[in-house]
């Protein structure tokens, strides 16, 4: 973080400085967790974890200042300086906004129905090759993620790039309030949260609008000519520079001689040849999406086409996994909507091309009204794709392999379970033969992954 003292943040934070010296210096911020605390760190207590336990840890640990109510002053080990505060949560508001305050770093806000968290790795993986650059912490995406983001921020940092998710209306909008991006991206809009907006896409929509209103005037917009919802997006109000992506419509940028193999994606962009780590022609968009905002802020190519080769593509998300059996089991299990599995479908299609194929779908979660309809177009493309062999867990995703069947696919081939996994399990080891590929998707709820651990080599 931006370097303060004991004194100075007391003051900034609205506390008092009830045990320390004023002068001591603070470089950095821990909130609720003791993880990385050590001299030079304060501690903000969080009100919504057990109190017992952040005391207890603050006995192990040292620390430049512990920031709590006055509730729990005396009981902060002797060790530590204290500054007491009505409402830590609001103090440490208080640092992330003068964090922002200080920042000459160009900020870039990531949101979409799906590809958010792979498109802000691309982008952070090309522009950390030009310039120190703050990327936010896994899939941490929420308003109230923005002080664990933002506070590691320093002077160094040219550019910072955050991925932004919806819970509700106005979460979005918040975290532009805050972030002021001068760049917006949006990869797509479609089902994905819905249930937890009325399950209206209307609703979907005016949340994805909150980062096109938030962007700064003379600002940069990238949106999906290829995506009907982000074509419901207003720029009546934008006031600002617009690229748009591409692959079969007319975009600014466009990708062309696109081909998936066993170690990821090939692709052009005018007479340019890109390759990624990670498969499908829908991380062809995200990476389209990094692609333009690289070149905006005048990224040499040579660090454009390094930053996406090199890239790490992110936790559960197409993750390639030796199985059992020298198989390869494809994890793609870090939540699910129909959208995303149905380019998982595809994924599963092209690699496993001349191998036997099995598609272990579950439950999709947050789909309100359009739960059964959006379980039922998976169904659809299982039916047209026609892996060797499907499996559904759960049972909202029963529906898959019913559509499925009733499409046309072969029914001796379609199996259905409920959540247990154990059976799951006997069944497919009993049927993957070896260079089988196998692929997981299904809602976080489902817990797929413990699938894919059991399964692996």
């Amino acid at each position: 973080m931006f370097q303060t003292n004991l004194g100075d943040l007391s003051r900034l934070i609205e506390g008092r400085l009830l045990r320390g010296r004023p002068k001591t210096v603070v470089r950095h911020a821990a909130f609720g967790y003791t993880k990385s605390l050590r001299t030079g760190v304060v501690f903000f207590f969080h009100p919504q974890r057990s109190a017992a336990q952040q005391l207890n840890a603050l006995r192990q640990k040292s620390s430049s200042g512990v920031i709590v109510p006055p509730s729990l002053a005396s009981r902060v080990p002797r060790h530590h300086p204290v500054i007491v505060v009505k409402n830590p949560l609001r103090a440490i508001w208080r640092v992330t906004q003068r964090q922002r305050k200080l920042s000459r770093a160009q900020f870039i806000g990531v949101t979409g129905s799906s590809g958010k968290t792979t498109t802000k790795e691309m982008l952070a993986s090309i522009l950390s090759r030009q310039a120190p650059t703050l990327k936010s912490h896994s899939n941490n995406n929420l308003f109230a993620s923005m002080p664990s983001n933002l506070i590691p921020l320093n002077g160094s940092h040219r550019y910072a790039v955050l991925e932004m998710g919806m819970a509700s209306l106005g979460n979005i909008r918040n975290q532009c309030s805050v972030a002021k991006p001068s760049i917006g991206v949006v990869t797509q809009v479609k089902e994905a949260h819905v249930g937890s907006l009325g399950s209206s896409l209307n609703n979907v929509v005016r949340a994805k609008q909150e980062l096109v209103d938030g962007v700064k005037p003379g600002g940069l917009l990238v949106l999906n000519a290829d995506d009907p919802g982000s074509r419901r997006l207003s720029l009546a109000r934008f006031r600002g520079k617009v690229i748009t992506i591409g692959i079969k419509n007319q975009a600014t940028l466009r990708a062309s001689r696109i081909h998936v193999h066993r170690n990821g994606t090939n692709f052009r962009v005018g007479n340019r040849h890109y390759q990624i780590p990670i498969w499908g022609r829908h991380n062809v968009y995200n990476a389209l999406a990094a692609i333009a905002v690289a070149r905006h802020l005048k990224v040499p190519p040579s660090k454009i086409a390094e930053g996406l080769r090199r890239f790490s593509p992110p936790y559960m998300r197409l993750q390639p996994v030796r199985g059992k059996k020298k198989t390869l089991l494809i994890n793609d299990a870090y939540n699910a909507n129909p959208t995303s599995m149905i380019a998982g479908l595809r994924v599963l299609k092209q690699v496993g091309k001349g191998s036997r194929t099995f598609a272990v779908l579950g439950d999709m979660h947050e789909l309100g009204s359009h739960s059964q309809s959006g379980h039922a177009r998976v169904g659809k493309i299982v039916a047209r794709l026609k892996p060797d062999h499907l499996i559904t867990v759960g049972p909202r995703a029963a529906t898959i392999a019913r559509q499925a069947v009733a499409k046309g696919y072969p029914r001796h081939r379609a199996a259905s379970f409920p959540l247990q996994l154990a059976p799951v399990r006997s069944y497919i080891v009993k049927r993957m033969t070896p260079g089988s590929v196998l692929y997981f998707k299904a809602s976080r709820k489902v817990s797929m992954e413990n699938l894919v651990r059991a399964l692996r080599a």
